[in-house]
This record gives structure tokens, sequence and C-alpha cells, in this order.
């Protein structure tokens, strides 16, 4: 009934293929670590600070990430010397180097907004809402807007985290398909 179902490896070349994709998962693992740790010092710069030098530290680390991603994944590759690497491979890493970087700054944020700053999250919906609502007069479409804002309402600590961690999945792909790219290339020429 299941023979099927569990089918054995057929040779060494697929056991590398398993191997491979093990490896990249930990490695993503360990050196999302260091973008999480990226990630958190830019949320700590977002939070602590009102004025422009805070915004432009976290403006800073914010062009920062591309670059540090580049270098996590060139580490990576050059962590693997006997082994054919794809452009899929290098792509899944970066995709999975965001996923686990966004879970460590997900952390950070629950914590943040749900246990040491709980008003947070409201304060800026509060500006939000006080922004658009002096623009509503010259652009009507912003009162339909402001309507959702107040019908939704304050999302929570826990609400924030996860779109965090699928936001930046999101730019883990838009930004790995350039980075698998250009190490790919790299390692091919």
């Amino acid at each position: 009934m299941f023979s099927g179902f569990f089918v054995p490896l057929q040779n060494y070349k697929d056991m590398d293929y398993i191997e491979l994709r093990q490896y990249t998962t930990k490695q993503a693992m360990y050196y999302g670590v260091w973008l999480g740790a990226l990630l958190v010092l830019k949320l700590v710069a977002e939070v602590m600070s009102d004025g422009s030098v805070g915004a432009f530290f976290s403006g800073f680390l914010m062009m920062l990430v591309p670059f540090v991603a580049y270098w996590l994944t060139l580490s990576f590759r050059r962590s693997i010397t006997d082994t054919d690497v794809t452009f899929g491979t290098l792509l899944r890493f970066c995709i999975y180097l965001f996923f686990f970087g966004s879970m460590i700054l997900a952390i950070a944020q629950f914590i943040y907004y749900k246990f040491i700053n709980p008003d947070y999250i409201a304060q800026q919906v509060s500006h939000l809402t006080e922004a658009l609502a002096k623009y509503s007069e010259s652009q009507p479409s912003i009162n339909d807007f402001l309507a959702q804002i107040k019908e939704v309402g304050v999302p929570s600590a826990s609400t924030v985290a996860i779109q965090t961690v699928w936001i930046n999945i999101v730019v883990g792909l838009i930004l790995g398909l350039p980075i698998a790219g250009i190490v790919n290339k790299k390692f091919k020429g």
C-alpha cells in the first residue's frame, strides 16, 4: 500500500543533495542570529530615540541589511568547498536567513511591545492618524484609509511581530534573487 511512499536514496549524489539541504538550513540558523542581531539593533534605534540621530542610525542600519545579507551568503558559500552549490540553494539560504533573523526580531518586538512599552503601538497609530488627518482635506482618499484604521483598531504585539516575520521573508526573497545570482556567478567564473 505505501510501497511508493518511502523511496530509499538511489545513489550518493542524492545523499549529497540532502546533506547540503540540511547544512543550508543549519547555517541559515547560525547566520540568521547575526542578521537578527542587526535587525534588533535597528529596532532599538527606532524605539529609543525620537530625534533625527535615531532616525539616521535606523536608516543607516536598514541600508546595511542587503550588504550584510550578501556578506553572510558569501561566507556560507565559502564554507562549502567540495560540493557544487546551485542558485536555488543560495536563494533558499537567503530566504531562510531572513526567516531566522526575523524570528529573533519578532521575539524582541513582542517583548518590547507587550511588556516593556505596551502603549508604543497605540502611540504610533495615534501619530499616524494625526499626520494623515492634516492631509485629508487635500487628499480625499486618505479619509477612507483613516476610516479603515479606526475600524481595525490598534494591532496587538503578536500581530505586529508576525507581520514582521512575513515582511522579512518577502524581503529575503526579493534581496535573495540578486544576492544568490551574484554569489553564484562569483564562484562559477
